[in-house]
């Protein structure tokens, strides 16, 4: 880092205190850089709470970190003062006190935009030495009495908008928060804002055993509907979706004639994804496993919702089921869909009879295999999440009571999910 040189017995000037300051700031600014990246943004405070009388948010106090110019204009004057420096570096911005921002409309999705720029402020009458006469002391420039700034500051002021304004010269423009605002709304009551990535956690945060653990831990098994809070460190969330597995088809043979061979069930969707979370908002994660399929039923949907959009969904298998007297077709599986990994379509259950051919009507499998297999007089159930169930099979006459032998039930859904910084 620079550091300005002053000499015992020399007479100081403007620019070396000046110098001082640029050199300070620089120095800052390439450290930022180093912990940041070169041009990153960052943000700390800055909390914006939505009005409940009125369109409007209010940001509280923070500051901004974003790539600026070291001096876009000269600073000091009058006969003095360094030439602006245009040197593109991380600079600091404050906001100390809170601000009202109108919304400008409702039904729309807007972000809360932060202008940072740089402005000369503390204007003050300076006393000034006055070389004709050494007695006397000048009140400011020529003894005018005008007031010059004394302080260059690094400052912020926003505005609500649905797409980026222009950056003030040498600043920045920063995202913080983005609100979507119901249609015909007088207020933003129940309105949710949603963090920007601007927001990064904090060292002591990073620092903390519960990160570490969370971050490099696999991820965790939900088996039942409910809801998942959001911990405070975490900015994204990792989550897999597993659709039920659809039940095994029956076999009814009480002759030759009747069918005597079930399929199985397909098995359920698969979805995979990564996405964003807000850790600073009341809502958390809102599960809905879906249940395996009894026979010849269609396994539950599971999904993962948060607020109130559905982030990612699995539907569960279709059943094995009869189209004819003596054919029976193994179940499709279930779709996927919202997935930022992938969405894969669970695999199919195996055919059962077709017209005096039968097959082997297996459960499809799951993520992890488990499909039920086919069984003399009852399917067996499959035994791994998302697994269809297996069809039955039987003999003339060997049918139970009911005339009917039983299919598999395929396996319920699940979620698995793990935070991330």
């Amino acid at each position: 880092m620079d550091r300005a040189i002053v000499y015992a017995g020399s007479i100081p000037l403007d620019t070396d205190v000046l110098r001082a300051g640029r050199y300070v700031k620089e120095g800052v600014g390439r450290l930022a850089e180093m912990l940041f990246g070169q041009g990153a943004m960052a943000a700390s405070g800055l909390a914006c709470t939505p009005s409940t009388t009125a369109l409007s948010v209010t940001i509280g106090p923070g500051s901004i970190l974003a790539p600026g110019a070291l001096d876009a204009t000269a600073i000091g004057g009058a006969g003095g003062g360094l030439a602006a420096d245009t040197t593109a570096i991380a600079c600091q911005y404050l906001n100390e006190a809170a601000q009202v921002v109108a919304i400008p409309s409702s039904g729309v999705t807007c972000t809360i935009y932060a202008l940072c720029g740089e402005v000369d402020t503390d204007g003050t009458v300076l006393p000034f030495y006055n070389a004709a006469d050494p007695a006397q002391t000048l009140a400011g420039v020529s003894n005018d009495g005008a007031a010059l700034p004394t302080r260059r500051t690094g400052t912020m002021s926003f505005v609500a908008a649905t797409s980026a304004p222009a950056a003030p010269a040498g600043g920045a423009v920063v995202a913080l928060h983005t609100l979507t605002v119901p249609s015909e709304a007088t207020t933003l009551a129940g309105v949710t804002p949603e963090a920007g990535q601007v927001f990064w956690p904090t060292i002591p945060e990073l620092a903390t055993l519960t990160l570490l653990r969370a971050a490099t831990s696999p991820m965790a098994l939900m088996a039942q509907s409910g809801m998942i809070g959001i911990p405070a460190w975490a900015s994204r969330v990792e989550l897999r979706a597993i659709g039920g597995g659809g039940g095994g088809s029956a076999s009814n043979s009480q002759s030759t004639s009747g069918s005597f061979s079930g399929s199985g069930g397909g098995a359920g969707g698969d979805a995979w994804g990564v996405y964003a979370v807000n850790p600073s908002g009341a809502d958390g994660l809102q599960v809905t496993v879906g249940a395996g399929g009894a026979q010849q039923m269609t396994g539950g949907t599971t999904q993962v919702v948060y607020q109130g959009q559905t982030l990612l969904q699995a539907a569960g298998g279709v059943p094995g089921a009869f189209y004819a007297t003596q054919g029976s077709a193994g179940g499709i599986g279930g779709a996927a869909s919202g997935g930022t990994i992938w969405n894969l379509t669970g695999g199919y259950g195996g055919d059962g009879q077709c017209g005096t051919a039968t097959f082997a009507g297996y459960g499809g499998d799951g993520p992890w295999g488990g499909g039920g297999r086919c069984g003399a007089d009852a399917g067996m159930a499959g035994t791994k999440f998302g697994a269809g169930g297996g069809g039955a099979y039987s003999i003339a006459g060997s049918t139970s009571a009911g005339g009917v032998s039983t299919g598999g039930a395929g396996y319920q859904g699940c979620v698995l999910y793990r935070f991330l910084p």
